[in-house]
This record gives C-alpha cells, sequence and structure tokens, in this order.
C-alpha cells in the first residue's frame, strides 16, 4: 500500500518547514525572465500571488437587504416573490451578469459575475450584489426559475481557463446536441457558459443544473449554445417572439396559443424547485463543465433558504431559536497587487486589463487564479534533494509508479500512461555549472508537458470573505443569535472557534518561543488577534488540548469565547441539539493506527464547528456574558485537509514563506491571514464571562435537548419534520423514543471486512445483512492521474471481492457510462473504501443520506460526529478509511411529465470515439477488453455525485447519478384460492425478500394498480370489486396498510376491467385506465387522489381481434404512460406511444410462439438499464420470464428467469 504527502501530519509539521527551508532554493542563475504569454519557469519563480495586506476588520459584515448594508454598499438582497403569474408557486427571474463591488475599503472594485432579479420594481433586489439574491421558499410550495445568462456575448473570462479540461475546450461532434440527430459541428467552447444547481435541493432532473445543463448568452457567436441536457420546464409557457410568460397557460402542461413554446428565448433556461424538504439553508451556484470552478469564484452562487411550520414553531419561542439570524457564507479569494504580481506570478495575463502585447497592466482587487502547474519534484536538483522547493503539487513521470508515455515502452497504453509528458527546458543552459553560481542552482533540462495556462489540484487562496467583504467586523448585542453558516469556499475546510481579542499592539505571536504579554482593552480596531500559547502540555488546560508543537501554537483555552450550540446541518434539523466547545484542530497522532493523520472525531477533541466545502451549519451562539467584550472567529483547519501543507498556512507571526514561494512574515493586524476570519463586537459593558469561556445558556440547550426528544405521545423535532432515517443506532433512541440494538449484529454498523450490515429501522422492523455496494475514491499520484501527468482524484468502484490478493479500485471518469442506479424510494448503502491522502467532501445530488459509521482499514470503527447524525448531502471522506453511508432517494413530485435524459455519454467528441473515457472496467479494474465508445445513452432521471473541492469535481472527480423511473423494486401477487398477498422485493430478477399483506378472502376483490395516491412517495394498491364495482385504495407505508379510501363514481361491474394506473394528464398524480371486454372502448379516468376529476374516451379496440391491454408504461422514455397490447390468439404485442389520451404512433414487439400459455403480466426495469422490460407468466408450468426490452427492441441479453411459482391461483397483480 503506497502512501505520500507532500506534508505529513502536524507533528512532521516543523520538520518540513525545516527541511523546505534549509533546501538551496536555488535560484543561483537568476530566474528566467518570463512574462505573459512565455513558457512559465517552474523551479525559481512562485508563479503565485498573495493578497495585499490588507487591514483587518475595517468593514461590517454586509447583511440582508439593504437595511444591512455596510459603508461599502454591500449587501444580499432578498428575492421578492411573484405569487401570481404561476398560482401556487413563487416566480423569479434571475439574470446572470458582469458587475464590480468594492469588497474591503483598501481595494479597487472588484469584477465579479453574479446574479439580479428582474421580476421586480424593487430597485434594491434588481441590482447585482455579491451572494444575492437569498430566495426564501416554503416547504411544499414550489419555485419556479426563469434564467438568463446576460454576461457579454463573446466575451472572455477574466480569470484563467485550462481549455484542456474536458468540456472547456474545442467540441467536434457529429450530432446535434440538443435532438440528438446528425450534424457536423465543431469549435471551442464558450467561456459564457452557465447554468444554476439548487445544492441540495429535491429538484427533478431537468432543473438540476447538472454540468450538460448550461446555457451561453443570446448573442454568442457559437454553434453549441446550450449543453446536451438541456430541457424547459413543461408547464411554463413563453411567446416565441417576446419571450414573456404566457399567463393563460402557467402552470398547464398544453398550450393553444398561437405561438407558445416551452423555450424562454435565447441564453434562457427555466427551472422547477419542488422544496419537498424539511427547513434547511442550501444555495444555488453553477455546475457548467469545465468552468464551474472558475464560475463558482467569480461570484456565481447565492442562498435558498426553506421554511417550515417546525421550524417556525421553535423560532422566538422563549429558549428555544432566537429570532434574529446572520447568515456567514464564507469563502477565500486572493486579490490582485499590482506591486508585486509581475515578481511573483509574471506570466498572469487575465483580470479586468487584460494582457494583449507588452507589459501586463495588473489592477488592484481583480480575483487572482493559480494557473501553473508547479511539479513538487525537481529530480535535477543539485542539491541532492529531488524536491522543487516552489512546488506545489506531484507529477506522474517524477512520482512512483512514475506515468510513462503513451508509446514510449510496450506496456505504455491507455488509461497507464499520459498523452504528454516532460518537455524541453527553454530556459536549460547546458553551460550552468552549480558550483560557480552564486546559490548553487542551474534550471534543469525537463519542464513538465502541462498546458498553460492550466488547472490546479486545488486553489487554497489567503483571504477569508464573509458575506462577500474581507475581514468583517460584526457587532451584535449582549443576547443569543442564530448564525447560518456555509463554507461556500472552493477547496478550503473550516474549523471555527470563538476567542477574545488581544490587540495587535504586543498581541502573543509564538515565534521562536518568545512570548509578549497580551493586552486584551484596547480600541476595538486594534483587537485583530487571538492569543496563542505554545502547543505543550501544560497544566490547567483541557485534556485534549493540542500538545504536538506545532508551529504558530495554539489559542490560550482561557480566552475561550461562547460556545456554540448546533442544531441542524445542511440537510436540516440534527436528531438532538449539539454542544460545540471551542478546540483547535487536532490530529490522530497515534502512530500504531492505520489512518494516523487524520483528525480526530469531535468527540475525542478534533476541533469545533469542522465544515468542508458546501457543507453548513445551523447554530446558536449566545454573546450573553460578553457585553463589551471583542471576539474573533477563529478558523485553523489544515490545508490541505488533513495534511498541512505550510505553502497555505497563513497566520499572524508566520515566517516568512518566500523561499518556498509562499508570503512573507505576517504581521499582526493586517492579511493575509485565513486564521482570523471575522471580529465579532458586543455592545455594552460589564460582561463577566465564565471562567474558561464556553458559555452557553444552559436552559435554552435543556430546553431544544427536550424539544427534539420524542415521548411515547409526542414525536419530537426531528422525528416530526424529517423522513425517518434508514439505519437505527443508539444514538437515535432519543430522537424516536425507542432502544436501537448497541451490540453486534443488529447495531446498524460495518466493520472494515463487512460486506452487509443488519439494523433496527426506526418502524421496529429488524433488517439483516442488507447488501453494502462497494464504492471507490483515489487520489494517489501513481495511481490517479490526467493525461499531463497532473494529480487527478477519481471515483469508481472497489472490485468486488477485494482481499489480500485482490484490492483493486475501477477508477471511472465522468463520461464513462453510469455505474450507479437507484430507485425512488429503495435503501441503498454504499461502503466507499477510500485509498488516498485527502479528506473529500462528498455531496449527492438529489438526495440527502445517513452517515453510518467510519472504519479504519485496521478495523478501527469511527461513529459519526454528533453534527452528522441525522441527514446529510455532502459528507467528509478521509484518507485509509472505508465510509459508510445509507440512502433513499425520493423521485420529486412534479405536475407535469418528466421525460428520460437521454444524450451522448461525451457530449464535446463525436459519437463513436474512444476519447474521454478510462477505458477501465468497473467489475474487474482491468483495461476493457472492447472499449467504451460515445454513444447515445439512457440516463433516466440525470443526477450526479462529486468531490466538492471543485478543482478535484473538474479533473475528474464526479459520476453520474441515476434516478431509474421504471425500477422493478418489487412484485405483489395475489393467490386467487386463498386471498393471501405477499410481495416480492427484487433485485434485478432476484428474490432478495418477501413479506406478507394483510389478506383478502373475498375473492371478487381483485388488484388492478398500484401507484402513489396519497403523495406520499410510496406506492399504494388499488382494488376493484368485479362484482359490486366498488373501487378502493388501500395506503401503504411498504408492507403497511396505514388507511383505506374508497372512490366513488364507480361504473357497474359488468365488463368494465381497471387495467392499470398512470398518469395520463401529465398534472403528477395517478390516473385509472378503464376497458370495456365487450364494446372494445378504452377510457382514463383523471385522478386527484381518490377524486375523479374528469374522464376522456381514448380508443375503440374491437374485442373480436383478440387484443388485451396487458401493460402501461413509458416504452419511448418522453416520461408518458404508453400502452402494452397484446394479441391473445397470434402472439403479437404492440405499444401505443401515447401523448396523454392521444395516440401518437405505435410499434410493434417481437411475437410470442406460444400466447396459450404465455401472458404478459408486468412491466418494469428488471436490469437497470432504465428502459421498461416486460414480465411473462407461464399460467401453465408457472415459470417468470422476463424479455429485457431497449425500447421496443430486445435488449442483450434477450432473457431473464424470476423464480418459478407453480398453480393459477397465484397472480401478479397490475401496475
Amino acid at each position: 500500500m503506497k502512501r505520500q504527502r507532500m506534508s505529513f501530519i502536524i507533528g512532521m509539521v516543523v520538520a518540513i518547514v525545516g527541511l523546505l527551508g534549509g533546501i538551496n532554493p536555488g535560484w543561483g542563475a537568476l530566474p528566467p525572465v518570463t512574462g505573459p504569454g512565455t513558457v512559465p519557469d517552474y523551479y525559481q519563480t512562485p508563479n503565485w500571488a498573495i493578497s495585499p495586506a490588507l487591514t483587518k476588520f475595517l468593514d461590517a459584515l454586509p447583511g440582508l437587504t439593504s437595511a444591512g448594508a455596510n459603508l461599502l454598499g454591500q449587501y444580499i438582497p432578498v428575492a421578492i416573490p411573484d405569487t401570481v403569474t404561476y398560482p401556487g408557486s413563487d416566480y423569479y427571474e434571475l439574470e446572470l451578469g458582469q458587475y464590480t463591488e468594492k469588497m474591503h475599503s483598501q481595494l479597487s472594485p472588484t469584477t465579479l459575475r453574479g446574479y439580479r432579479q428582474t421580476n421586480t420594481t424593487d430597485a434594491t433586489v434588481s441590482q447585482f450584489h455579491y451572494l444575492g439574491p437569498l430566495i426564501i421558499a416554503t416547504k411544499d410550495r414550489p419555485v419556479r426559475v426563469k434564467f438568463k445568462n446576460a454576461l457579454p456575448p463573446n466575451s472572455k473570462f477574466f480569470l484563467p481557463v485550462d481549455t484542456t479540461l474536458m468540456g472547456a475546450g474545442d467540441y467536434n461532434i457529429n450530432f446535434d446536441p440538443q435532438t440528438n440527430l446528425p450534424a457536423t459541428l465543431s469549435g471551442t467552447f464558450s467561456e459564457n457558459r452557465a447554468t444554476l444547481h439548487n445544492h441540495g435541493a429535491r429538484t427533478p432532473w431537468i432543473s438540476d443544473g447538472t454540468p450538460f445543463q448550461w446555457i451561453t448568452p443570446a448573442g454568442e457567436s457559437t454553434s453549441y449554445p446550450k449543453g446536451a441536457s438541456v430541457a424547459y420546464v413543461p408547464d411554463m409557457w413563453f411567446d416565441a417572439t417576446t419571450h414573456a410568460p404566457i399567463a393563460a397557460c402557467a402552470g398547464k402542461t398544453t398550450c393553444a396559443v398561437a405561438g407558445a413554446t416551452n423555450d424562454p428565448g435565447p441564453g434562457s433556461e427555466t427551472f422547477y424547485f419542488t422544496n419537498e424538504q424539511s427547513a434547511r439553508l442550501l444555495f444555488y451556484h453553477d455546475h457548467a463543465q469545465g468552468i464551474t470552478r472558475l464560475n463558482v469564484y467569480a461570484g456565481e452562487a447565492a442562498g435558498y433558504m426553506i421554511q417550515d411550520p417546525a421550524e417556525q414553531a421553535l423560532v422566538g419561542a422563549p429558549n428555544a431559536i432566537p429570532a434574529v439570524q446572520i447568515p456567514l457564507i464564507i469563502q477565500d479569494k486572493t486579490f490582485v497587487n499590482p506591486a508585486t504580481i509581475t515578481a511573483n506570478d509574471p506570466t498572469w495575463a487575465w483580470g479586468t486589463q487584460p494582457w494583449v502585447s507588452g507589459p501586463m497592466t495588473p489592477v488592484l482587487g481583480d480575483l487572482w487564479w493559480p494557473h501553473v502547474y508547479m511539479p513538487a519534484q525537481d529530480p535535477y536538483n543539485p542539491d541532492l534533494s529531488g524536491i522543487n522547493a516552489m512546488g506545489r503539487w506531484h507529477y506522474g513521470p517524477w512520482f512512483w509508479p512514475p506515468t510513462p508515455l503513451c508509446g514510449s515502452e510496450p506496456a505504455a497504453v491507455p488509461p497507464y500512461c499520459v498523452k504528454v509528458a516532460t518537455i524541453p527546458n527553454p530556459y536549460y543552459d547546458p553551460l550552468c555549472d552549480p558550483l560557480t553560481t552564486p546559490t548553487g542552482y542551474c534550471q534543469p533540462p525537463e519542464i513538465p508537458g502541462t498546458p498553460s495556462p492550466s488547472w490546479g489540484a486545488e486553489a487554497f487562496l489567503d483571504t477569508p470573505v464573509v458575506n462577500g467583504t474581507a475581514y468583517p467586523k460584526l457587532t451584535v448585542a449582549p443576547q443569543p443569535y442564530r448564525f447560518r453558516v456555509l463554507n461556500a469556499s472552493h477547496d478550503r475546510f473550516l474549523n471555527l472557534q470563538l476567542y477574545q481579542a488581544v490587540s495587535k499592539l504586543g498581541h502573543n505571536a509564538i515565534s521562536d518561543g518568545i512570548l509578549t504579554p497580551p493586552i486584551f482593552t484596547d480600541t476595538v480596531s486594534n483587537l485583530t488577534e487571538v492569543l496563542m500559547v505554545p502547543a505543550a502540555a501544560t497544566v490547567g488546560f483541557p485534556a485534549t488540548w493540542p500538545a504536538d508543537g506545532r508551529e504558530g501554537g495554539v489559542p490560550d483555552p482561557a480566552t475561550s469565547g461562547p460556545a456554540i450550540i448546533q442544531i441542524g446541518s445542511e440537510s436540516g434539523f440534527l436528531p438532538a441539539p449539539v454542544l460545540l466547545t471551542n478546540h483547535p484542530i487536532t490530529w490522530n497522532l497515534d502512530p500504531t493506527m492505520f489512518n494516523v493523520g487524520n483528525v480526530l472525531p469531535l468527540a475525542e477533541g478534533g476541533g469545533t464547528l469542522i465544515l468542508g466545502p458546501a457543507e453548513r451549519a445551523d447554530i446558536i451562539v449566545d454573546f450573553s456574558n460578553y457585553a463589551g467584550k471583542t471576539l474573533i472567529l477563529y478558523n485553523d483547519a489544515p490545508t490541505a485537509y488533513p495534511a498541512l501543507d505550510p505553502h497555505y498556512d497563513y497566520y499572524t507571526g508566520a515566517p516568512n514563506r518566500t523561499d518556498i514561494g509562499g508570503a512573507p512574515a505576517i504581521p499582526a493586524g493586517v492579511g493575509p491571514n485565513v486564521r482570523t476570519v471575522m471580529q465579532i463586537t458586543v455592545t455594552g459593558a460589564g460582561g463577566t464571562p465564565q471562567v474558561g469561556g464556553n458559555d452557553y445558556n444552559v436552559t435554552t440547550f435543556n430546553n431544544l435537548v427536550a424539544k427534539f426528544q420524542s415521548t411515547p405521545t409526542t414525536p419530537g423535532v426531528f422525528a416530526a419534520s424529517q423522513e425517518p432515517i434508514i439505519v437505527g443506532q443508539s444514538a437515535y433512541n432519543t430522537a424516536y423514543n425507542m432502544i436501537f440494538p448497541y451490540t453486534w449484529p443488529n447495531w446498524g454498523l460495518s466493520r472494515i471486512s463487512d460486506t452487509s450490515i443488519s439494523f433496527k429501522k426506526p418502524d421496529g422492523t429488524v433488517v439483516s445483512n442488507y447488501p453494502m455496494k462497494p464504492k471507490a475514491i483515489h487520489d494517489e499520484m501513481g495511481g490517479t492521474f490526467d493525461e499531463y501527468g497532473r494529480m487527478s482524484a477519481k471515483l469508481g468502484l472497489e472490485v468486488p471481492f477485494s482481499n489480500a490478493a485482490i484490492s483493486t479500485f475501477a477508477l471511472q471518469n465522468y463520461v464513462d457510462p453510469p455505474t450507479e442506479t437507484v430507485a425512488d424510494n429503495q435503501v441503498q448503502i454504499w461502503k466507499f473504501t477510500h485509498n488516498g491522502v485527502d479528506t473529500h467532501p462528498i455531496h449527492f445530488h438529489l438526495m440527502d443520506v445517513q452517515v453510518i459509521n467510519r472504519v479504519g482499514w485496521d478495523g478501527f470503527i469511527r461513529l459519526p460526529d454528533a453534527n452528522e447524525l441525522g441527514w446529510k448531502e455532502t459528507v467528509r471522506m478521509s484518507p485509509l478509511e472505508d465510509t459508510i453511508v445509507a440512502l433513499r432517494p425520493i423521485r420529486p413530485r412534479v405536475p407535469f411529465a418528466v421525460p428520460d435524459s437521454i444524450r451522448p455519454l461525451n457530449p464535446a467528441v463525436p459519437l463513436g470515439s474512444t476519447e474521454g473515457f478510462s477505458q477501465i472496467d468497473p467489475l474487474t479494474g482491468a483495461p476493457l477488453a472492447t472499449p467504451t465508445v460515445n454513444a447515445l445513452r439512457n440516463y433516466g432521471y440525470e443526477y450526479a455525485y462529486h468531490c466538492h473541492i471543485l478543482s478535484h469535481e473538474e479533473n475528474d472527480m464526479m459520476r453520474p447519478l441515476v434516478l431509474n423511473p421504471n425500477a422493478k423494486a418489487d412484485l405483489l401477487w395475489r393467490n386467487t384460492a386463498t386471498g393471501e398477498n405477499v410481495l416480492w422485493y427484487l433485485d434485478g430478477t432476484t428474490i432478495t425478500s418477501f413479506t406478507y399483506l394483510p389478506p383478502v378472502a373475498d375473492q371478487a376483490w381483485t388488484i388492478v394498480g398500484r401507484s402513489d395516491f396519497n403523495g406520499d412517495g410510496k406506492p399504494d394498491i388499488l382494488w376493484y370489486n368485479t362484482s359490486t364495482g366498488d373501487v378502493y385504495v388501500w395506503y401503504m407505508n411498504g408492507a403497511s396498510m396505514t388507511a383505506y379510501a374508497y372512490i366513488t363514481n364507480s361504473p357497474p361491474a359488468a365488463n368494465w376491467r381497471i387495467m392499470g394506473t398512470g398518469d395520463f394528464n401529465s398534472d403528477g398524480k395517478p390516473d385509472i385506465l378503464w376497458y370495456n371486454t365487450s364494446t372494445g372502448d378504452v377510457y382514463v379516468w383523471y385522478m386527484n387522489g381518490t377524486s375523479m376529476t374528469g374522464y376522456d374516451f381514448i380508443y375503440n379496440v374491437s374485442p373480436a381481434l383478440n387484443w388485451s391491454l396487458v401493460g402501461i408504461g413509458d416504452f419511448n422514455s418522453d416520461g408518458k404512460p404508453d400502452i402494452l397490447w397484446s394479441n391473445t390468439s397470434t402472439g403479437q404485442n404492440i405499444v401505443w406511444y401515447m401523448d396523454g389520451k392521444a395516440l401518437v404512433s405505435y410499434a410493434y414487439l417481437p411475437t410470442e410462439s406460444d400466447p396459450t400459455h404465455w401472458k404478459i403480466v408486468a412491466t418494469g426495469d428488471f436490469n437497470s438499464d432504465i428502459y421498461r422490460d416486460i414480465l411473462w407468466r407461464n399460467i401453465s408450468t408457472g415459470q417468470n420470464r422476463v424479455w429485457y426490452m431497449n425500447g421496443t427492441t430486445p435488449a442483450v441479453p434477450g432473457v431473464g428467469y424470476l423464480t418459478s411459482v407453480p398453480g393459477s391461483a397465484w397472480t401478479i397483480a397490475k401496475e
């Protein structure tokens, strides 16, 4: 097992810094003179920028609405909903544009890209403001958005675009990306592409904002104006000329107005957000392939908040949630400093005055972004270290095992080689002698063949920005506040703490062990620092306080500010409030443990409020005891997490690191400084914190604990407002007022060697040996790299049955065929095995997941932190551990038909091309016997999951996530002799378990359909009495009937039969299809739950022709139910393609040779290829056979079999 880290754990940091400082920086021969447009110098020039020394805490924190504006004019607008245009929904028109905003008093205005609302007359909302507008939504009330990309057409990005990343460079295709019909298109993808992804939202896939759902501005000169997955909301209609909404058709799935279209016009697209979730903070941001990281960094992000009754009942209540809430959206940025950038980063050519020719004119306040891939290795270094002191990331050809140039040797074949390796160094001087140069260094003969500009493995910037202001200050009253915290950093993790501030005059900075007396009483403008003490064992310190000798020391625990009460995460309320006392980051330093170097659990003193990128926290901080005090919001999370690279550790008193391409010594009071994030001043005077700090209101905390606990008669906040968890554990006892097993075997935990787990569900059911699906994360340089030899973290699969002899990762690219397919309301448990060095925040689109546990490769089990319990959608996964999560996706309920996503695997290359694919077999980890070629693929409802370190996501740590709309997860059987009803649970054609439903002895009652009639996301059972004509619905929760309802207006029983259910009017609710066996008439009842709202005649098929209506389902992937017919005489089978009640076309299926005995009894996807298959039953032998279908064409293999069930009494219920 390989394990390499450029900068290892904190116990080695001092040694590493000393080593780097002792390496001959090599500038013996002067660094080459470089500039914009030239080849970068990879060895003697940092090619990195440092922000100006900005004075800390000059500007106030921007608040919500114009009333919260600071003196720079910054604030976060709150969007104003249009509740008229689409009744029952909130409607917003959002525009993306380029603008400027001042982010610090000492900076010029910064050019940004962001959003504004245009369908409002309120000028305070219709202006561009960073991180705005915030959308406030209500649970179960949809939000509709018309999004317009109004970036300057044909303009160039002011940040460096690496066109070697998939989706950011050239395209050369032989298909139309919107219709998939033949076409010949080529060009370069626009740098002005954008979309909206509502991060954490349960949305239909057409509105998820996945990487191929981008649009370009109207007027952009391109033959590829919108991504291959762009689809419009089907019930939002616009005038084709004016592009204005058509009010008469709002919310309808058809529109008779002349010129009506769902297309909102060039440069625009539509979104529908269901808000079928509990109260929580989300955020919407860009997700365009190849430039997501740049767009988000430039400002394409804003908040989105869902409120619900459970939350509102607690807000403002005594000793509950404070009514005053403040958003804290934390990022890191680097700003251009014209005084230093030409020396530190001489090839910088971007910004608001981009380089054309001659000298570059950098602009103060422009955003800076890394653009040179600086190799950590220098195998020619004459100091014999092999290290490039200026380096930042590993380089494949100089790593072990090396990444050879494709074709350089017989074994150097894709995917185990690089397209471009080292190239000659233009600055190499063969006559240079290190013994005669002043400092003993000469340029080597080779440089990396990486592109320029180049993607970098991470972008850890040097200036904290909160709500858009660098180093903000906040004034609060001595009372409790609710903070909604979002780590919106590009790559940087946070460990947020609060400490009393000390003055920058005589502050306590740790440097060579010299301390100066701290000053706690000073003017607020001088109170900019945190009192630091040596990280050494000290009498009186908490037992877990770090004593590892780290450079810079640790905060003095005696200066701890108020504690933090966390009540929610990014997925809403936690099962119980969590008290977080202030604690520095702490690593596992036990060398006997395999995951040594990872951050410890919170229960062992690992930190305070730890947030990876995209994680959120809903917290309460009580300042009541701090009147007149000044506090610092402090962050000491390592970068990269969990290791610590001194390049990126900007803090007060940090030494001069210019010899390794870092910052000069950092004095007090100014930046760069990523530790001192924000200053908080509490009004009043005379505050008396408790000794050691960590004050909180005990009454409030205990009251919240009580409200979150369930009792025998009343569910607590979590149980009442959140969907039930999947895996019961003892940590949830109070949340559900029940005792979950805490010992093996039903303890709901996974050991390192387990392939299944057993657990008790919140409904009391015990689940035994539930299988886990193996997944993989790999980011070790020798095991995963891109075609230029750059580091490239990947997701994939752990090959099944790994053992001491076989442990293989099958790593996959984003464009590789999908390997993760899920189904509505169906549980899967994923076990991620992580072989690498970084902690990755893995974000799941569409769904929340439950963190089950982590387990080191040595078998040591780590329980979730208390603030990771409940639901999450961004999960930290750490090196040399397995992280186990349970998921149960919910199909978004929408009032319109949703088609499948059918697109080429790689929308940037021609159909038939092999370009861009890993060519690794996901089942074996070996090269594919038959290479993957670009082809059209049905993605069903297409989502994604990926690392939210955005540089990782884009190269290429992201995979498709397919929600299968046709998944056949179970079969319902009815015994016509005994009245028994049995539910088979299926995995493909394999029965995983079964359960009995309540019996119904009266054989006049037949099961005629299964569909969700009450909108709870679970299939109910539709019954029809052939004697009386009565129609009933059993409302089901799995196999349990929770209630029933009578459907009126039943026709006479004679000759009328219910043939099944389907949404024939595209309103998101199941309708009932009837067939008259005497006349051949086919009718549909339009239903609203159990109420018939209308009906329509569909067609007449004479019974004399022997055609039987045998199935209902979507066979052509348009999201609308089709009708399957079978001829009982000839064996012919035909599908009617329907658009509601209208027969659009039809297609013949293969003919069954024995129609007397083989009968079609059900349809659904049995092999997870998204297409609906056909289940046949032999009424003579009891055999059950599946025709695997690809639309109306048989798939390969063509046939599968389920377990036989002899006896004609057992029948399969209709769907």
